[in-house]
């Protein structure tokens, strides 16, 4: 796939900002900030397909599911992951199917402009944007303006690439560089309807991992979610079917699901693991773990009883909640998380 050169060093240069950006001030927030860095280089760099890829963060570990059309772009696409800031490994799980190479759709440059900005424009997210098609040049469009939040920078990418015609997709979109808590973090009520994109992919997406993380009929497993225009992909493996249908159900439950796509592969364990440590020790590394994330005003009490972590106190904000809760869930010896934690706000003026 060949593109203009001139936009082919803009994508590239827009990449590199994007990967270098400053990490979230906000403990909590770098998984969800990196999924989305991630998706945002991928649909930006030149030397990939433009197929959308599926991306899932745990704790900075990056896993990568889809399909490509060669190994080229398979591999390029695990280097723009592991580039990015707060990566701390990346698993590679897309294959390389060289028939799905999506056909490209000769059409004229004005005539695309249009079609994408119609696009742009049925999407009640974008109703009050300025987000706008710059140029078009053999295919590759750059677009431009300013995106309230990076979820709508995120989402204006995917629509863009979607149109038939697309080869390639630029931007110089200004859009906040961190998500609000309304943005992403599941104990946020999503807007009132007609209010825009009243649930965004990325609410959806931590709303569901903890849905799977404090279920108690949820065995313990290798979930991966991701959410693109309300369709929530899981991905990763179960150790039974009756868990791969609950894990359905459950993604199924959550307000603004349009569709759910499992792809989720039954992998019975060969043995199971006999816990080393007693529920005293391993709520002593949940405890420390969570005090290592440094946040800030949080006052959380861990109790653990057979494999169940039982989180209470207080955190600041809802996305230093999803951080416990995570945290919690991946410490070793820890199968459930039961999560009893309030949101005590700063007062104005504090953080």
């Amino acid at each position: 796939m060949k593109a203009n050169p001139l936009l082919w060093m803009l994508a590239t240069c827009i990449a590199a900002t994007l990967a270098g950006s400053a990490l979230p001030a906000r403990a909590g927030a770098p998984d969800a900030w990196i999924s989305t860095k991630v998706k945002m280089q991928l649909l930006v760099a030149p030397h990939l397909n433009g197929f959308p890829v599926d991306v899932d963060t745990d704790e900075g570990r990056v896993t990568l599911h889809g399909k490509v059309s060669t190994s080229a772009e398979q591999a390029e696409a695990e280097r723009i992951a592991r580039a990015a800031s707060g990566v701390i490994s990346v698993r590679n799980l897309l294959q390389v199917v060289p028939a799905s190479r999506r056909r490209v759709v000769q059409i004229a440059d004005d005539r695309l402009s249009g079609d994408v900005t119609a696009a742009l424009a049925s999407d009640p997210a974008f109703s009050t944007s300025s987000i706008r098609v710059k140029s078009v040049n053999k295919g590759v469009v750059l677009l431009s303006g300013k995106a309230a939040t990076l979820s709508a920078h995120l989402l204006a990418l995917e629509v863009t690439s979607a149109v038939p015609g697309v080869r390639q997709v630029a931007s110089e979109i200004e859009s906040p560089d961190e998500f609000g808590d309304r943005e992403v973090w599941y104990d946020e009520a999503p807007a009132a309807p007609g209010a825009g994109n009243t649930v965004t992919d990325g609410w959806i997406t931590a709303q569901t991992k903890v849905k799977f993380m404090t279920d108690a009929d949820s065995p313990r497993g290798d979930i991966n979610v991701d959410t693109r225009h309300g369709v929530v992909t899981l991905f990763g493996t179960v150790s039974n079917p009756a868990a791969s249908e609950n894990a359905v159900r459950l993604a199924r439950e959550v307000s603004g699901v349009a569709s759910v796509k499992s792809e989720l592969r039954v992998v019975r364990p060969a043995q199971n693991r006999q816990a080393t440590e007693n529920d005293g020790d391993i709520a002593t590394m949940v405890r420390r773990r969570i005090a290592d994330a440094g946040m800030t005003g949080a006052d959380v009490t861990v109790d653990v009883k057979a494999a169940t972590a039982h989180l209470t106190g207080t955190v600041q904000h809802a996305s230093h909640r999803y951080a416990a809760v995570s945290i919690a869930h991946g410490t070793p010896g820890v199968e459930r998380v039961q999560d009893d934690l309030r949101i005590d706000a700063p007062k104005p003026g504090k953080d």
